[in-house]
């Protein structure tokens, strides 16, 4: 990479207040916290891998869009089906998150039938890219329909851990509970983006400064939830307390 096209990809990352590189950062210090705190506890290993898919997607995205900014040259595939592996990777990680801390059945048979149904539904995208029909608008389309789907899950398994907290009588105080920081950045974090990702393509072509202040708004919700889940870890009770 040659100073020329670090300046003008420097130039890119000031437009977007250096969100990219601000998140590559908390990845890795994600990363740490858990590799150092909770080293018993079985969901402290998916959150490992959901650090590690988001510093990779994050890392594979600079290259992608040098690519695209400045040799005309768009990796559409590459660039959604990363994206796609990162959501999985997170409602994994997230899906044992939950196991461990709801307490209903029929919340977990709930949590289950989703993760069942991410991984049918990406499977079908997965296997949908090999056939020349498939189209790059239906890649990009299908892409963002898997991040709703998996966004919309996410806000459903939230709700249920809001109800069993609140109808229970609570144990200690809610704001000290790790579960309660994670779950409520969660929250926020996916309920707020699911309108977004339901027009994102639409508004792509329609206005694409405002798209692109949305999808900044997106990347600051991640770093929030990503600094809430390392504050979760630093507690000195397990996370899915």
């Amino acid at each position: 990479m040659d100073h020329e096209t670090i300046n003008r990809l420097v130039d890119f990352w000031r437009i977007t207040f250096f969100i990219e590189p601000i998140l590559i950062s908390t990845f890795i210090f994600c990363f740490v916290v858990a590799l150092v705190y909770h080293y018993r506890e079985k969901a402290r290993i998916y959150f490992l891998f959901y650090f590690l898919s988001g510093l990779f997607l994050f890392t594979l995205s600079s290259p992608l869009l040098i690519q695209k900014i400045f040799i005309g040259k768009e990796q559409i595939i590459t660039s959604e089906v990363a994206n796609t592996i990162f959501e999985l990777t997170e409602f994994i990680a997230f899906y044992y998150f939950f196991k461990k801390t709801l307490r209903i059945k029929r919340s977990k048979k709930m949590l289950a039938f989703f993760l069942i149904s991410l991984l049918v539904i990406s499977s079908g995208y997965f296997t949908a890219l090999s056939f020349p029909a498939y189209t790059l608008k239906n890649i990009r389309e299908h892409s963002l329909f898997i991040n709703v789907i998996e966004f919309f899950f996410l806000f459903i398994m939230c709700l249920a851990y809001f109800i069993e907290l609140f109808n229970d009588v609570p144990k200690m105080n809610i704001f000290k509970r790790p579960s309660f920081l994670i779950v409520t950045s969660t929250f926020f974090y996916s309920t707020l983006m699911i309108p977004f990702f339901m027009v994102a393509n639409a508004l792509l072509r329609i206005n694409n400064s405002t798209y692109n202040v949305l999808f900044i708004v997106h990347f600051i919700l991640l770093f929030i939830m990503l600094i809430t889940i390392s504050k979760a870890f630093l507690c000195k009770v397990p996370i899915t307390i």
